[in-house]
């Protein structure tokens, strides 16, 4: 039996109520005993399938993206060795997280999984205006740009069911896809935006002129460094040569930067860089 309200008159004032609670020898996972709560965390902490499901859950947010959590019943890692080596970190630790997250970020399969999660809706409007340096502190704007996740299917703090989000690639829809690719692409082709103005003077960085392959490969490298390769970057050359050449002399700068930054928003709409 566990107690029903932990809360007194004040959400933060917890409350002990003797009569709620349960003092009989119970059964809990094979572990008989008089167990209170912090005994029962304890025995389900010593399951294998504790460390492993906390193990993937890290996976699946810092490295790439899992099946949909109801399915891990049924379908294994994506990386087994790479669960159990975490799981078996949080066990020897304790199950303290900085030593996980330390092998996690030094590990070989973090470092080559760039580009294997679909963002979610909040990663794509929080990283974009990292990006160009917009709205990054107290704006009158702060209150709209904080419902832009919630058209894309990600309403903050209002996820649709105690089981949160369908992450991966079920955040890509018709209806969301349009919403991230304007999102993303109105604030790439604004050349006002401090972050906009930076990335357009390193890709200016060159002996003057530039030509549209160059363009294309100078705005990959600092929308990433984003590895677009076949049909998808014929297509940006093929866009970027209906131009020319691109000049960055003093007289051609502020037309080159406009080029410049409907490029980066045309990648922003590509299938690599929404889907990974």
């Amino acid at each position: 039996k566990m107690p029903r309200y932990p809360y007194g008159r004040h959400p933060w004032k917890f409350e002990f109520r003797a009569e709620d609670h349960d003092y009989t020898e119970k059964t809990f996972l094979g572990h008989t005993g008089n167990f209170d709560g912090e005994d029962i965390i304890d025995i389900i902490l010593q399951q294998d399938a504790c460390s492993k499901f906390i193990a993937r859950h890290l996976y699946n947010f810092f490295v790439e993206d899992e099946p949909q959590v109801p399915a891990w019943n049924i379908e294994a890692p994506k990386n087994p060795e790479a669960v159990d080596q975490l799981a078996k970190v949080l066990v020897d630790s304790n199950y303290e997280v900085k030593p996980v997250l330390r092998v996690l970020l030094n590990s070989s399969f973090f470092k080559e999984s760039a580009y294997k999660r679909v963002k979610s809706p909040v990663e794509v409007v929080v990283g974009t205006l990292r990006l160009v340096e917009d709205v990054l502190g107290p704006d009158p704007r702060l209150e709209s740009t904080a419902k832009e996740p919630g058209y894309m299917g990600q309403d903050i703090l209002d996820p649709p069911s105690v089981e949160g989000w369908h992450t991966g690639r079920e955040w890509i829809n018709s209806g969301a896809l349009v919403k991230r690719v304007n999102f993303v692409s109105d604030r790439l082709s604004d050349t006002s935006l401090p972050g906009v103005k930076k990335i357009i003077s390193k890709i200016a960085d060159c002996d003057g002129t530039m030509s549209p392959e160059e363009l294309v490969e100078k705005c990959l490298e600092h929308m990433g460094p984003l590895p677009v390769k076949g049909k998808t970057r014929e297509e940006l050359v093929s866009h970027a040569n209906e131009q020319g050449d691109i000049t960055w002399d003093e007289k051609s700068y502020e037309e080159s930067a406009v080029r410049a930054s409907e490029m980066l928003a045309l990648i922003a709409s590509t299938r690599e860089y929404q889907f990974g």
